[in-house]
């Protein structure tokens, strides 16, 4: 279990100190919430596909996903027949997210949602025992913007996430949550906060695997 959960010490690298040559013939469409995670993994492996991000209100509603989807695919098949995704397949969006994928050819990993991309199934379930919800800082991130956006209140936030015991950080070592960030969220959702710093091992061979 500790080498499971051990952080990753690959991660530090400046991105603004190594270039690497694009890959124009693979175009990655991508959920924003791996977004550092993503590129500081890419850089690690010499890989740099196109990526279209989606945006991240594609969260809050099945019809901007649908719309981001196929906007993205759109602008892709322009340029390349080689596109993947880096979404959950069990992620809400009009249509079921493998007629997307089949529709440009596409490959997606077998994962349900981000959290079982990043670490892996077996091991989100296992720490999702006892009522405990998952998120990573850009998670965090997101439900702030959401709320300074509008599309979510603060009692939202405290309706969807106070049925849960605790919620538990992942804590990747790319983009952490300092102190300040940690007990702001604590003080919206009043749900007991705890940090646990896992690796990127996973998530290197997952992407290893859709990029290949």
């Amino acid at each position: 279990m500790q080498n499971e959960l051990a952080a990753s010490k690959d991660n530090s690298q400046n991105l603004q100190e190594v270039s690497v040559t694009p890959q124009s013939d693979t175009c990655l469409i991508a959920c924003p919430i791996f977004q550092r995670e993503l590129e500081s993994v890419l850089l690690e492996l010499g890989l740099a596909p196109s990526i279209k991000y989606m945006h991240y209100t594609i969260h809050n509603n099945p019809l901007v996903m649908e719309e981001q989807l196929v906007e993205k695919v759109t602008d892709a098949k322009k340029s390349t027949q080689n596109v993947r995704f880096l979404v959950g397949k069990h992620c809400k969006g009009k249509r079921d997210i493998n007629e997307v994928v089949e529709s440009c050819n596409g490959k997606i990993p077998q994962a349900r949602n981000c959290i079982d991309m990043l670490i892996g199934s077996e091991l989100t379930k296992e720490l999702q025992k006892n009522r405990t919800s998952l998120m990573t800082p850009a998670w965090i991130r997101m439900i702030n913007q959401s709320i300074a956006d509008g599309q979510w209140s603060v009692t939202d936030a405290r309706v969807n996430l106070g049925w849960y015991n605790k919620i538990l950080i992942l804590d990747t070592g790319v983009e952490p949550l300092d102190d300040e960030q940690i007990m702001e969220f604590y003080d919206l959702t009043q749900v007991e906060i705890d940090i646990l710093p896992v690796n990127l091992k996973h998530f290197k061979a997952l992407l290893q695997e859709l990029l290949q």
